[in-house]
């Protein structure tokens, strides 16, 4: 199961749901690794890792200069590794990067893991389409407001190309979710309604609040599993990992 978190708007929570996605099956006992393609390299500083004491990452990893296993980290959640990012990345997206060049890097390791969850940049460069060419599934969060919601159809779009010019064959849109929302606003009942309107059954029942507790535990550099387990933010990723396994079943079968 490799699954691609996806949106080229950024601040809408595609790191802190990768974090927690990952944490939630790793805690359950499924082997999960966790890949960021993000330049900023949020990942790491939200599983507790300084950026000055990486040494590997995936842009050596894509660039050829070491192996994907040599630049895995593990993590403080049992069952957790991370391929992590940081600034050094940004410069492959004016390379002349193959696009298969992560799928064939997470070949090697694909076999220990499973679930991979990779974590996208905020665009739909060269670093997202290598991603989206070696995940299996892509997951949408998207926050209440106009603005999050411009350049969806697009993206949905996008991954429907990548498939049906035979970039990803297996690739398919697994769902949109709704994240960090303040559910009793009228914005996001607006926003969740042209949603449902528009993307219909791609549109996931789970709604992750807005909750404190998520932005401490990114703070302190904890999976609000771990910081806060019986948080609103725990429970309710809990129900999206839940509902992301169900949806993928259904989309197998139907694809």
């Amino acid at each position: 199961m490799i699954l691609a978190i996806a949106n080229q708007k950024g601040g809408v929570g595609k790191t802190t749901a990768a974090i927690s996605l990952a944490a939630v099956w790793a805690q359950a006992g499924s082997p999960t690794l966790l890949v960021d393609m993000d330049p900023q390299g949020n990942v790491a500083a939200g599983l507790g890792f300084e950026e000055s004491l990486l040494d590997l990452t995936v842009a050596e990893v894509l660039r050829g200069e070491c192996s994907v296993e040599q630049a895995i980290l593990p993590t403080r959640v049992d069952g957790l590794s991370l391929l992590p990012s940081d600034i050094g990345l940004a410069v492959l997206e004016a390379e002349e990067l193959s696009v298969d060049s992560l799928a064939r890097a997470l070949t090697a390791v694909a076999g220990r893991y499973a679930r991979i969850v990779i974590d996208c940049p905020p665009s739909l460069g060269r670093l997202t389409l290598c991603a989206l060419a070696a995940a299996k599934r892509v997951l949408i969060p998207v926050r209440a407001g106009k603005f999050s919601m411009v350049g969806l159809r697009q993206l949905v779009t996008t991954i429907d190309n990548i498939r049906t010019r035979g970039l990803n064959p297996s690739l398919r849109t697994l769902g949109i979710f709704l994240n960090e929302a303040q559910v009793r606003t009228n914005l996001h009942q607006l926003t969740e309604q042209t949603l449902r309107q528009t993307y219909g059954g791609l549109v996931l029942q789970t709604v992750i609040p807005s909750n404190v507790a998520l932005g401490e535990a990114v703070t302190v550099g904890d999976p609000i599993t771990v910081y806060s387990p019986t948080a609103a933010g725990a429970a309710a990723f809990r129900a999206l990992a839940e509902e992301v396994e169900s949806q993928w079943d259904r989309v197998v079968r139907s694809a």
